[in-house]
């Protein structure tokens, strides 16, 4: 596979050109921007490795475009008969449906701290499915860990 050394875009500006990038099968490395995958992928300290998919599934995390032109990546949660999915973020309560259309890429690998993370290990399939279903109760364990953050840096 060839891989693209590009590690931010600016995605208004350059949606064509990743569009085509993807379309030669390519790996395109991202920088995660924004919490909403939250604490599966956090701003700053990961790089997800996108590539383009026709074969889509429950629990994949998929880079897409909104209808707005905003560029998201987001956990598939359900694949609907007419090819609608309903996806979420990992730290959102809520819910969007996308059309198979907009789906862009596919998060094939993740970069944290040196150390490639594959989003359908064990691992991340039991994290996964523990978490997910705490989606109504995520406000209060976010002001919780926050909570505690705060108190454990006074000591």
């Amino acid at each position: 596979m060839r891989e693209i050394k590009i590690h931010t875009i600016d995605a208004l500006r350059d949606a064509e050109a990743l569009a085509e990038i993807l379309s030669t099968g390519a790996v395109f490395p991202l920088v995660v921007t924004g919490s909403s995958m939250m604490p599966f992928l956090k701003e700053g300290r990961d790089t997800v490795r996108l590539r383009q998919t026709d074969q889509l599934h429950r629990g994949k995390i998929i880079f897409f475009r909104r209808k707005n032109g905003e560029f998201v990546l987001h956990r598939i949660r359900r694949i609907y008969p007419d090819g609608r999915l309903l996806v979420n973020g990992d730290a959102q309560k809520w819910c969007e449906s996308v059309c198979r259309d907009q789906v862009l890429a596919e998060v094939i690998s993740i970069s944290r701290d040196g150390r490639e993370i594959l989003p359908d290990s064990m691992r991340s399939r039991i994290l996964r499915a523990i978490w997910y279903p705490t989606r109504i109760f995520r406000p209060f364990i976010w002001r919780t860990y926050a909570f505690l953050r705060r108190t454990a840096k006074k000591k």
